[in-house]
């Protein structure tokens, strides 16, 4: 294994680390309402809802804490999974091709949403999988731009 590939796989394992301790492990667990009645409170299937809910606070919003609620929502959902795409097509040669990248992102990020909501850990929000996936694309055009400059692992 070249140190390169090494390395670049041990900063993938503590982002996946990282990543678990920040969508599992970190929220509290609050539940107001019987367990299924909790779960289906927590689930947007809605496309754009929250993402234009979010919009229209950065826009016309005075309360500080809910425009830097959005903000932190609609980039750092994005954000937060551009090492994803950028790590895995440079790690495992399978996914270098778009649309199987493509298929494996949205395989894990339904799992990620499925378990929020089931462990009550977090919401199933289609928004969510749109900005993580918008993210994830990111990371895996960066990473082929930087493969096609000759970086290759």
């Amino acid at each position: 294994m070249k140190s390169k590939r090494k390395f670049l796989l041990v900063l993938f394992g503590v982002y996946c680390i990282s990543l678990f301790f920040i969508l599992f492990v970190r929220k509290k667990i609050e539940i107001w309402h019987p367990y299924w009645e909790e779960v289906k409170l927590c689930i947007n299937l809605v496309p754009f809802r929250s993402i234009r809910g979010n919009v229209f606070y950065i826009i016309e919003g005075t309360d500080r804490y809910m425009i830097r609620h959005s903000v932190i929502n609609l980039f750092g959902n994005a954000i937060m999974f551009m090492p994803y795409g950028f790590c895995v097509p440079r790690l495992f040669e399978r996914f270098r091709r778009f649309g199987v990248f493509l298929l494996l992102s949205l395989g894990v990020l339904l799992s990620v949403e499925t378990i929020q909501v089931l462990t009550l850990r977090g919401s199933f929000d289609i928004d969510d999988i749109i900005l993580n996936m918008l993210g994830a694309i990111i990371g895996f055009l960066l990473s082929k731009a930087g493969a096609s400059n000759n970086s290759k692992l």
